[in-house]
């Protein structure tokens, strides 16, 4: 029996119909890559914001608090068996260009690096914030987004669009995975009273969950505590990510939807051109299901192709793009995720298989004795 020519024969005395499909799964994957590592730095750099802060260490707000129910807290803390320290402290809100806003963290100098220790910060560059100054140390990714460098300065003064209040200058950038600045608790530009004043709660190690049960049960003694959930901020984390994800998914379905079309009307006429040749297979003894495995692997190996080089193509380009723009606006694509595997590779399986269902019927109906008699061309 005479073999059927083979799949990488197809391809070479076909390459144009072959580029055209390659073109169009290759720009598919290419597009889906990028738009992942696209959301996967968003949704990173929107959890470093948003529970980078309050994972680590809970935080109460006393402004409903009286004198003496603010003496009460603070002993009943100091109490708590899982509690290591608590300190003295304010936030503010600083705006960040296409994402929420990042906290600010106002501390006196000796607390300063047990609330860093905590969070698993460090200092790259510049330096801490003086006692009594305007200085705020920021996290290199803030710092990037907001297009500062050390020693410029931000704030209301400098910017209407800034949610700091006065004027501030950055002194130093920070790293780790809590997306926060720390400023002096003195700073002059703040103004800070009593009734803005939180209670940080460093937790001894490991005791994380113990600490945020034990702030409930204060919270039930006395309704007029506030505190820093992080399971709200969980929550408002996962909301945020379900927009972006479902924003994600459309496009997902709006391009595989749009390719499945292109590329399963491109396989339809290309084998429709070569009924003749299908039919003569199969009159030379070739099985039905030979000739249509034959259709599999040439549908599957265009799209096989199309996906690496999609693939790859989008990882340089990623990579280019952290290089050149990206790391200098505080944002890092994710190159490679454990979530990309299912989503990427669903692509190419989908439209193998909805591009070979019509080539299927299409060959079924083959018939050789029509070839013969030449009644198809």
């Amino acid at each position: 029996m005479i073999k059927p020519l083979s799949v990488w024969k197809y391809y070479k005395n076909n390459q144009r119909k072959v580029v055209a499909v390659f073109l169009v799964t290759f720009l598919c994957v290419f597009l889906q890559s990028v738009l992942l590592a696209f959301a996967t730095a968003m949704i990173n750099f929107q959890k470093a914001t948003t529970l980078g802060l309050v994972s680590s260490l809970g935080i109460i707000a006393t402004e409903q608090l009286s004198p003496e129910n603010r003496q009460w807290l603070r002993q009943s803390l100091e109490q708590g068996q899982d509690v290591s320290q608590v300190i003295p402290s304010a936030i503010r809100i600083t705006s960040l260009y296409g994402l929420n806003n990042a906290y600010i963290l106002f501390l006196h100098s000796k607390d300063t690096e047990a609330v860093m220790n905590c969070l698993n910060l460090s200092l790259i560059d510049g330096q801490l914030p003086t006692p009594g100054s305007n200085d705020v140390a920021l996290h290199w990714k803030i710092a990037a987004n907001k297009g500062l460098k050390i020693g410029d300065h931000f704030g209301r003064k400098t910017s209407k669009t800034e949610l700091l209040i006065g004027d501030c200058r950055l002194v130093g950038l920070l790293e780790g995975s809590a997306a926060i600045g720390i400023a002096d608790f003195d700073c002059p530009e703040q103004k800070l009273t009593e009734s803005e004043l939180v209670n940080v709660i460093i937790p001894k190690k490991g005791q994380f969950l113990q600490v945020k049960n034990y702030i409930a049960q204060l919270i039930q003694e006395n309704d007029d505590l506030w505190f820093y959930n992080s399971d709200a901020e969980e929550s408002f984390y996962r909301n945020e990510t379900n927009s972006i994800v479902m924003i994600l998914n459309i496009i997902y379905l709006v391009i595989t939807g749009i390719v499945i079309i292109c590329v399963s009307f491109l396989f339809y006429i290309y084998f429709y051109q070569r009924r003749s040749e299908f039919a003569l297979l199969e009159a030379l003894g070739h099985s039905r299901q030979t000739i249509i495995g034959k259709a599999f692997l040439e549908i599957a190996g265009i799209n096989l192709l199309g996906f690496i080089a999609g693939i790859l193509i989008a990882a340089v380009c990623e990579g280019a793009l952290n290089h050149f723009i990206l790391f200098d606006r505080g944002l890092s694509l994710a190159l490679w995720d454990s979530s990309y595997a299912f989503k990427l590779l669903s692509t190419p399986l989908v439209i193998t298989f909805t591009s070979l269902l019509p080539v299927w019927r299409l060959l079924k109906k083959v018939d050789p004795l029509s070839i013969i008699e030449g009644d198809i061309e």
